[in-house]
């Protein structure tokens, strides 16, 4: 039988409407929920059911899975979960054993706690604390089972492996996070996936980042409106996936800048694997406010800068984050491009930490005494879902702006 956390009552219309957590400390539950991953069942005051749920003491957390009195949380549960999420992705043309694409988003795919993502035969499983790995390998054993031996669809491309990485506050430190293969064989050291007409190379037993973000992907496949015939900065360039975008798309030059030399040599390879000659372009490394400003002062004009920062990075000297910086940085940023120009800027903003970009822009335009227009607004796509009642979960927000 399951343990019962009973909600305090000015919870419960927050739990039937959607909202996929509950902090321990919201309701004094730490004691009886203190053992990582074990199950949970949820009632109101008077006892009526309200959902069921799994233990996250790591992060503070009850993470609710179902709110159907008649759903174990079970092995079927998994299946029945991953059999839709596949099916939603498989209905949008991403699953095609060849692409990459999210393939379980957390909270949008009713597992809060995980996150999948699929580089083409190859999956990468992230679970969101130590005590969720086992429930992360019985996750694995489901998906597995719904792609079926055919592969994903319609390319029949088989699944090779899935492999899991703990994702928590400690990993965004350097190095490898804690990982093992959960199912079938392990990835290569490189590969190289698909989006649309372009080819990445990932690293899918690095680290945590593997080389692609594909939550950018439909931002990448439309900015060649912008882009073309114009000389575009890619500050922050990481291995060149938007960099590549813009050069296919017909800018004249990109310039791509980021503190890593090697990522840039990463991203040069992005550049061959498309077509590309890495030499028409320029790779810069260094600090992307120092470039800025040195282009600035001799005269260097850009007429398209793309800013996608890190939330925070601690590579930088005095370090980097977004809330404190990113003003400073489109100040920067809107200071070489001439007028008619292009700003591109993108954030990933979370709700709690009080970061607001349409205001960063603001001060940022305030300092550089320019006024941009607003072009277009742009989030997520539709692989990453997010319940309605938990808008804290889209968390990408990108702004195109006219200067």
């Amino acid at each position: 039988m399951l343990r019962a956390i009973t909600i305090p009552d000015r919870l419960i219309e927050r739990v039937a409407a959607g909202g996929p957590q509950v902090r321990l400390e919201e309701i004094g539950a730490a004691e009886v929920a203190a053992e990582p991953g074990r199950p949970l069942e949820l009632v109101g005051s008077r006892g009526e059911f309200l959902g069921r749920g799994i233990a996250d003491p790591e992060n503070g957390l009850i993470r609710i899975l179902t709110r159907d009195p008649d759903e174990p949380l079970d092995q079927g549960f998994l299946l029945k979960r991953a059999g839709a999420a596949i099916a939603l992705r498989r209905s949008l043309g991403l699953l095609d054993g060849r692409s990459a694409c999210r393939l379980v988003n957390g909270e949008g795919d009713g597992l809060s706690g995980f996150a999948v993502d699929a580089y083409g035969p190859y999956l990468v499983s992230y679970v969101y604390a130590r005590g969720l790995k086992e429930w992360g390998r019985r996750l694995a054993a489901a998906i597995a089972a719904a792609i079926g031996p055919g592969g994903p669809e319609p390319e029949g491309v088989p699944l090779k492996g899935i492999l899991q990485k703990v994702r928590t506050r400690e990993s965004a430190r350097p190095g490898k996070p804690e990982q093992m293969v959960v199912w079938g064989e392990e990835p290569p050291e490189k590969w190289v996936v698909r989006e649309g007409d372009m080819s990445f190379e990932v690293h899918l037993l690095a680290g945590l980042n593997v080389g692609l973000f594909s939550d950018m992907r439909e931002h990448r496949q439309r900015i060649g409106r912008f882009a073309r015939s114009r000389s575009v900065l890619n500050t922050f360039s990481y291995t060149g996936a938007l960099s590549v975008a813009a050069a296919l798309s017909g800018a004249s030059e990109v310039t791509s800048v980021d503190l890593s030399s090697g990522v840039l040599k990463w991203a040069q390879e992005n550049f061959r694997l498309n077509g590309l000659d890495p030499g028409l372009h320029r790779f810069e490394t260094g600090d992307v406010l120092r470039f800025l400003t040195a282009a600035r002062k001799e005269g260097r004009r850009y007429d398209m800068v793309i800013l996608d920062p890190p939330t925070y990075s601690a590579a930088r000297a005095a370090g980097w984050s977004m809330r404190k910086d990113y003003p400073e940085l489109i100040a920067a940023a809107l200071e070489v491009i001439p007028e008619g120009g292009i700003l591109w800027v993108s954030a990933n903003v979370h709700r709690e930490s009080g970061e607001n970009l349409e205001a960063q822009i603001a001060r940022g335009s305030a300092l550089a005494r320019r006024r941009p227009r607003v072009l277009e607004v742009g989030g997520l796509p539709p692989d990453y879902p997010t319940p309605a009642a938990y808008p804290e979960g889209r968390y990408l927000k990108l702004y195109i702006l006219a200067v």
